[in-house]
């Protein structure tokens, strides 16, 4: 047997072997935005959408999520045996209930179940062209089947030695979406005087995709993050990076950036703390917050922040009313203006993309705190 075909059919073992990794692991979000397996949180007390689609973190959460590909063809009229050609097939089968989903539904609450104050401050948003656009990029982006299995061979090696966020820092990929500028604009008019001076910090960064879209609304950008393959990614995309211990005396901010970050942090109440004291005059803090509220620390032994937040509820809503009453009444800011949106990230062999449900605010700190 020649080398060559030696070295062929070690390659054709190796992508089948990843290829038939199970579903939970194949179908992993590979992104920075680690937490443990959540379950769905609904606005009419029970899952409207199949648990297969609820784009949920599969990092490896095994049983509380069912996989959005691991019951993709088997109706019993057809599954592929090859597992190329099975794995193309779920993709396929996932991928045609993206195209038939109502994005709107993403944007939509139960007004029913808030009370007058938070109605007059939700702020009501839609798919737009650049929400689109991402959307569009990561189904082209899936299609890669190359590259995908190359993300595939890369990660299984690397997550022995690395963390998820470094690896996707070095791979360049995960890359994720929550608000356009169109819709940070929205979210921001009621403060629209605080808008076009000043800094703009966003605080545990990642790769810098979810603030870089709106980051030109404010002329001096800064940032934090952890991992070292994304502080690169941060640097190159012209942020300033600062120290992630001491970043809130570098100055003071007309915009703190908290995006899906105090349920990944060890200390979220200090977080909050730490924004407050580096607000300038008239800044705000920008925060999404996934609900249902579970949080996971990817750095700690057991993986649980030192600080809990008190939130509490079934429903979105109910959540989202907790979480609004702790930050008045304990972490001393009010609410601006708050809406929902989808967490978006790119997808892989499995399925074109992922969300999660997050929720939006814009607060400004309470005069009497």
């Amino acid at each position: 047997m020649s080398l060559n075909f030696r070295r062929i059919t070690c390659y054709i073992l190796c992508i089948c072997q990843v290829l038939c990794i199970r579903p939970q692991y194949r179908s992993d979000l590979y992104c920075y935005y680690m937490k443990d397996c959540q379950q769905y949180c609904p606005r009419d007390g029970f899952s409207k959408l199949d648990t297969r689609y609820l784009g949920a973190d599969l990092e490896a959460r095994d049983s509380n999520l069912v996989d959005m590909s691991s019951g993709s063809g088997v109706n019993g009229f057809y599954r592929p045996r090859s597992a190329l050609a099975r794995a193309m097939y779920e993709k396929q089968h996932n991928d045609r209930y993206l195209q038939e989903f109502d994005q709107n539904e993403w944007y939509r609450v139960n007004k029913d179940r808030l009370s007058p104050e938070l109605v007059q401050k939700f702020v009501q948003l839609y798919p737009d062209e650049e929400t689109k656009a991402f959307l569009s990029a990561s189904i082209d982006k899936s299609s890669w089947v190359w590259t995908q299995i190359w993300y595939l061979l890369a990660k299984a090696v690397l997550r022995h030695f690395w963390s998820v966020t470094d690896i996707n820092g070095w791979l360049g990929r995960g890359s994720m979406f929550v608000l356009s500028e169109a819709q940070a604009r929205a979210l921001l008019r009621p403060v629209s005087n605080n808008v076009g001076s000043g800094s703009l910090v966003d605080v545990g960064a990642g790769d810098g995709e979810v603030s870089r879209r709106f980051s030109n609304l404010y002329p001096r950008n800064y940032a934090t993050e952890i991992s070292a393959s994304m502080r690169k990614s941060l640097a190159e995309k012209g942020y300033k990076i600062l120290d992630t211990e001491t970043w809130h005396h570098e100055g003071q901010f007309n915009c703190v950036c908290m995006l899906n970050l105090l349920d990944r942090c060890s200390k979220p109440k200090t977080m909050l703390r730490q924004a407050r004291d580096s607000l300038a005059p008239g800044g705000v803090l920008m925060l999404a917050l996934v609900l249902p509220y579970k949080p996971y620390v990817e750095v700690t032994a057991d993986h649980k922040p030192e600080e809990r937040l008190p939130i509490e509820g079934l429903y979105f809503e109910d959540q989202l009313a907790s979480f609004v009453k702790f930050m008045r009444e304990e972490a001393g800011f009010e609410l601006v203006s708050w809406t929902r949106a989808p967490y978006l990230c790119e997808g892989d062999f499995a399925q074109a993309y992922y969300w999660l449900d997050d929720s939006v605010y814009v607060f400004k700190p309470t005069p009497d705190k």
